[in-house]
């Protein structure tokens, strides 16, 4: 019986020591560098069943001093008490910290000045901008399309008017034309001159034929004279350059005569016409008459030629004349 109380006051005293054992300064280090963790509920209730089977024994007066001293609170979080000199309490002070109250990490500064954009806002500062450049658009292509109808209004105008003008410019000139060549077939001067010119060209080239012949006849390389009529030849070319001659006086006389008319009074229009009319019918007579004053220097010219040639062949007949008088006379080798 004493070996079983005995076992149990050994018991208790373990007990003991192992519930004050944290109260140490050695521990505290430990205590310190680890952190606290709350005590279960199981080890609580075991420490205290082990106190509570434990049977009471005498205790000494220096353990009862020592266990007689006030509750302590230890640094790791247990407060041990006291409740009698068989029974120990172990409860813990221990309270977790809320996690509410950890102070979140700070943003940094420029997230913490960064404002905050209402859409409101913005809506009315770019509303008023939109609406005025829409607007704008709107009137630039109305004003686009009104400037475009009047261009386009105005070049059909234009067009009308011009394909107006082209016509009354095409029917004047042809009612010009029309008067102008009435004139010209009304005119004797219309029906004279084409003939005096074309007898004009006739006559020089039978002046150019002519005086070639009358050259070579005067220089003796004319063929040989027909025995009966040893003469004819000369008087021949002499009657040539002699009709020649005549032809030149009287197309001379014809182009100085037409160059001289003037404009038929009879053609003239009233006072009350155009004068359009007489300018132009004027201008066409001095262009046609300088034409044919420029004939008459040409015609002077011929004149002269034919003179000479026909000198020529008057010197050639008088020296063939002489020459048969000769022959005949038996003066001659």
């Amino acid at each position: 019986m004493s070996a079983a109380s005995s076992e149990k006051s050994a018991a208790a005293t373990r007990g003991r020591s192992a519930a004050s054992k944290p109260l140490n300064s050695s521990n505290k280090v430990a205590s310190s560098s680890r952190p606290a963790r709350p005590p279960s509920a199981s080890s609580i209730a075991s420490s205290k069943s082990s106190v509570d089977e434990s049977t009471p024994s005498p205790v000494k007066a220096g353990k009862s001093a020592v266990t007689n001293r006030p509750p302590s609170e230890s640094d790791n979080g247990f407060k041990v008490t006291k409740l009698s000199s068989t029974t120990v309490t172990l409860q813990t002070t221990w309270t977790p910290k809320p996690a509410s109250e950890r102070t979140p990490p700070q943003p940094p500064a420029a997230e913490q000045q960064t404002p905050t954009v209402d859409p409101l806002q913005v809506a009315a500062q770019v509303y008023p901008w939109t609406y005025m450049t829409s607007t704008l658009d709107a009137c630039f292509k109305d004003a686009e399309v009104a400037a475009t109808a009047d261009l386009a209004t105005r070049a059909n105008q234009l067009s009308t008017e011009e394909s107006e003008i082209a016509d009354q410019r095409t029917r004047l000139e042809a009612e010009r034309s029309i008067e102008f060549f009435d004139e010209l077939a009304s005119d004797p001067f219309a029906r004279e001159a084409p003939a005096i010119m074309q007898s004009f060209h006739s006559h020089g080239d039978a002046c150019t034929r002519i005086e070639t012949e009358a050259l070579k006849l005067a220089m003796h390389d004319a063929p040989e004279e027909p025995e009966d009529e040893p003469l004819k030849v000369y008087q021949d070319m002499l009657h040539n350059l002699e009709k020649l001659q005549d032809e030149a006086t009287r197309l001379q006389d014809s182009i100085t005569q037409l160059t001289q008319v003037s404009v038929p009074t009879s053609d003239v229009p009233d006072g009350d016409g155009p004068s359009q009319v007489i300018e132009d019918a004027s201008s066409a007579r001095s262009q046609v008459n300088g034409v044919f004053a420029a004939c008459l220097p040409i015609l002077r010219a011929r004149i002269a030629n034919l003179s000479m040639a026909q000198e020529l062949i008057d010197s050639a007949l008088e020296n063939v004349s002489l020459g048969l008088r000769m022959e005949s006379m038996g003066l001659t080798d």
